[in-house]
């Protein structure tokens, strides 16, 4: 598996919006997911995270995301980043499976301020928030 940069995200954002970027994850030259890191810091990167995926339906179960996140922590230490936030909805087992299976840190479950619910759905306001000190790895 590798991670391809598809694109670095920083120009028409929306208001408050850090730059972010998209990698493709490939298996054996196919596209299987993508993968997002986004820049900010951990306060700001809270509730969302700096780490976004997800994986095509007919590729689930091979643990792609898991893999993609291991790779995904280098290109960010050599992108200067000291610590990694991700979050997922208390009811999405799939993912806090793969976080959980990682060396990220549990904080807590927060519900997100109303003042960022803008940049949320509905019903994910809710959140399942971890932490990962790149500088232990």
């Amino acid at each position: 598996m590798r991670l391809e940069l598809l694109s670095y995200e920083n120009t028409n954002l929306l208001p408050g919006w850090k730059p972010y970027f998209i990698y493709l994850i490939m298996v054996d030259h196919q596209e299987v997911g993508r993968i997002v890191l986004r820049e900010g810091s951990s306060l700001e990167r809270y509730y969302d995270g700096h780490i976004g995926y997800s994986i095509e339906e007919e590729y689930r179960g091979h643990h792609y995301s898991r893999e993609a996140c291991l790779l995904l922590f280098e290109i960010a230490k050599e992108k200067g980043f000291k610590e990694l936030m991700i979050s997922c909805s208390p009811e999405n087992l799939a993912s806090r499976k793969i976080i959980e299976s990682l060396p990220f840190h549990y904080v807590e479950t927060k519900t997100v301020p109303k003042e960022l619910r803008k940049y949320f759905d509905q019903d994910d306001y809710v959140k399942r928030i971890y932490r990962l000190n790149l500088e232990e790895l």
